[in-house]
Parts: structure tokens; C-alpha cells; sequence
């Protein structure tokens, strides 16, 4: 793997880990600042409106920046982030961390896949893209189980020191990178309204990329419909020990990696059909965990598909959503792809704590899911076709420019 598409990665880690290890170290939090479980859960929620809302104001703000001195600078925005909250002196300084590090969550995924993608070899661009989001699936497999770790050993300030220090040193890897610069890309007046001269900063945004990133909320709302309350289900719905739920998470992980990996290799073949494979399977997925069939073998190996079909959903949808993005910038349209993800985390979160508020038992968390995934599916054939008929091509080929280093 060369250098830069390492050194982004391990910062992807590192924002992965810092969005999902609230869960781990939340009880400390509470106790130590003196406030109720459900308030220092809304630092989580916080955060993902930080990153819908604020993420593409940040990259169109940020688009004429160069990548080499974008990626450095705003790592040390993330690294300011985790520092504010590891210092913070009550609660409302631990939000503004948080918010601190939310703000270049976005612009920094989008720019490291972006830059990934056009470093890569002729019919590579999604598997190095998803060399990038490898690093979210590994937060999940390491990052958050570590970060969960040393808050229980050491304080919960400590995991956001170590945070902070992991990306202290990530981000002074970057420097020692020769990152290059973006590929050029076509300015046009079409879709998007006249951008020439304003690279990412679209007036509106095209109907096939709205399509696409409608089809993300709902898959990924459908999947996080039932992770969300996976602790729960596994205990006892599928009655799985304490102690084998741990295990079950990591499994899940590891079949997001997997599948990560698989779906970059997908992608560059056929985004369009990689999609829907992805999709019906973790349709099939949670249709299958909302059943009493089998038993927790079944159910171990269906926990794991789903984290495999999700994660493999990732490089087929950025290359999808750039491809329908025409003339926007790249980075715009991955920024606007991050959201929609934080978005149907939010949606399946929401939904599936609405069902059992009302009394339905767990396995219900699994059937609405199926029902979200499978509308994505049915949105992802009519998105695929308008993203082909819009460009005449599944991905329209890197322009032959060399980059500065």
C-alpha cells in the first residue's frame, strides 16, 4: 500500500474511532461531569448534525485549498477537537469539542477518497477508495474496543488524549507524503448551474446524485435499524451471553472488512450491480434475523453477512454518487455522500428505538430494517439507471493529467 493511501487511512481510523467511542466510555462521562446518561448520549447525536449540517459548508469553503496543505490543516483541527474534550471542564466545553472535531469529519473522508481514487491505477479507483474507508471498518474491529479500553483503565480523558495522539501522529505522516493534487475536472453549466471558477461550490445539486445519496440514507438506516439495539437483540432475542455480544460486534466487523475490500473490487467492475448485490443481501440479511429460524450459529453467520454487505455498500455508492455529481467536484459529492450516511445512522437509530418504545419486541427492529433496505434497493435501480443515462458510462474514465507532487 503506498505511503499517502496508508497515512489517510490511519486518519480515517482515527475519525472513525473518535465518532462511535462516546458508547464505550458514555457511564464515566456521566459520572465524572455530572450530568444524565441520556444527555452525554446526545454528544453522539451532536455530532452527526455537526457533520450533516456543517461538512459540506466546510468543503465548499475549503475547496481552492490544495490537498497537501488541506489534509495537514484540518487534521490538526480534528487533533484541537479531541484535545478541547479530553480538557474540558464540564459539559457544555465536552459538546464544543465535539462539534470542534465534527466539523472537518466530512471534508477529511471526502478529500482522502477523493485523492485515493485519482492515485489509482486504470480500472482501480474503487478499490483504493475503499482502502480508505477500510480505516471506519477497522475503528469499528479496533478503535472503539481500545478507546473503550484505556476510558476504563485510565478515565474516559484519557481515550480522547489517545485519540489525539493518534492523530497528531497520523497527520504528521501526511506532511511526509507527496500528496497530489486533484485531477481536473470538467466545469460545465448543466445541472448544477454555472460553477466555472468555484470548484465544489454547486448552486443545487443534480437529481441522480440526490437519488444516490436518498438510496444511503435507506440502506444504511435499514442496517443501523437493528445495530443500533444489536446488544439487546443478541442477549435476548437470539440468547446470546453478556460476554459472546463482544465477540458478535467483532465478527461484524470483521465481515465489514471483508466485505470493504471485496465491494472496492465490485465496483470497479459494475458500481451499479455491485449495488444491488450489496443491498439485496443485507435485505436477505435482517429479513433472516427478524425470523425465529436457526440457531446462534445461523445467527453469528447472518451478524457477520450483514457487516460484510453493508461495508461492501460503501465503495459502490462513492463511485456512484461522483459519477452522478457531473460537474461538481469530487469532494463536494463525497462530502454530501458522508452525510447521507450520518443521516441513515440517525434515521435507523431512530426508528428502531421508536418501535420498541412502543412495545414491539426486538426482532421488529430487524423487519423495519429489511423494509428500508429494500426501498433502497428499489431507489438504487431507477438512481443506477439516471446515474447511466446521465453520463452514458457506469464512471466516466480519469482525464490523462499528471499531478503535481
Amino acid at each position: 500500500m503506498p505511503l499517502p493511501v496508508l497515512a489517510m487511512m490511519l486518519c480515517t481510523f482515527c475519525i472513525g474511532t473518535a465518532e462511535s467511542v462516546i458508547a464505550g466510555i458514555l457511564p464515566d462521562i456521566a459520572s465524572d461531569v455530572g450530568v444524565s446518561l441520556t444527555a452525554v448520549g446526545m454528544l453522539i447525536s451532536v455530532y452527526a448534525v455537526a457533520v450533516v449540517l456543517l461538512g459540506p459548508v466546510v468543503t465548499a469553503a475549503t475547496a481552492r485549498l490544495r490537498p497537501r496543505v488541506l489534509m495537514p490543516c484540518m487534521m490538526g483541527v480534528f487533533v484541537l477537537g479531541n484535545a478541547l474534550a479530553a480538557l474540558a471542564p464540564d459539559f457544555g466545553w465536552l459538546v464544543v469539542g465535539r462539534v470542534v472535531s465534527a466539523l472537518v469529519h466530512s471534508t477529511l473522508i471526502a478529500a482522502f477518497v477523493a485523492t485515493a481514487r485519482d492515485m489509482a491505477p486504470a480500472g482501480r479507483r474503487a478499490a483504493w477508495g475503499a482502502k480508505i474507508t477500510l480505516g471506519i471498518g477497522l475503528s469499528s474491529v479496533a478503535g472503539v474496543p481500545a478507546g473503550t479500553l484505556i476510558g476504563n483503565a485510565f478515565g474516559w480523558r484519557a481515550t480522547f488524549w489517545a485519540l489525539a495522539a493518534l492523530s497528531l501522529a497520523a497527520g504528521a505522516l501526511l506532511t511526509r507524503c507527496a500528496i497530489p493534487d486533484p485531477l481536473p475536472t470538467v466545469v460545465a453549466t448543466g445541472a448544477l448551474g454555472d460553477t466555472a471558477g468555484v470548484p465544489g461550490r454547486a448552486r443545487a445539486l443534480p437529481g441522480p446524485m440526490l437519488l444516490v445519496a436518498l438510496v444511503i440514507v435507506l440502506g444504511t438506516g435499514g442496517v443501523f435499524a437493528l445495530y443500533t439495539y444489536a446488544s439487546p437483540y443478541l442477549t435476548r432475542s437470539a440468547g446470546f451471553g453478556p460476554q459472546s455480544v463482544t465477540v458478535l460486534l467483532l465478527l461484524y466487523g470483521a465481515g465489514g472488512i471483508l466485505g470493504n475490500t471485496a465491494g472496492g473490487r465490485a465496483a470497479d467492475r459494475s458500481p451499479r450491480a455491485a449495488v444491488l448485490v450489496t443491498l439485496g443481501t443485507a435485505t436477505a440479511s435482517l429479513l433472516l434475523l427478524s425470523l425465529p429460524v436457526g440457531g446462534q450459529g445461523l445467527v453469528a453467520g447472518l451478524f457477520c453477512l450483514l457487516g460484510a454487505a453493508y461495508f461492501a455498500t460503501i465503495p459502490a455508492l462513492n463511485t456512484q454518487i461522483v459519477t452522478a455529481a457531473g460537474t461538481a467536484s469530487p469532494t463536494m459529492a463525497l462530502t454530501v455522500n458522508n452525510s447521507a450516511f450520518c443521516v441513515g445512522i440517525a434515521l435507523g437509530s431512530w426508528l428502531g428505538g421508536l418501535l420498541l418504545a412502543h412495545g414491539h419486541p426486538l426482532p421488529s427492529v430487524a423487519t423495519a430494517g429489511a423494509a428500508l433496505t429494500t426501498a433502497a434497493l428499489l431507489l438504487a435501480l431507477v438512481a443506477g439507471r439516471r446515474v447511466r443515462d446521465t453520463t452514458g458510462t457506469p464512471e466516466p474514465a480519469p482525464p490523462k493529467a499528471t499531478s503535481a507532487t
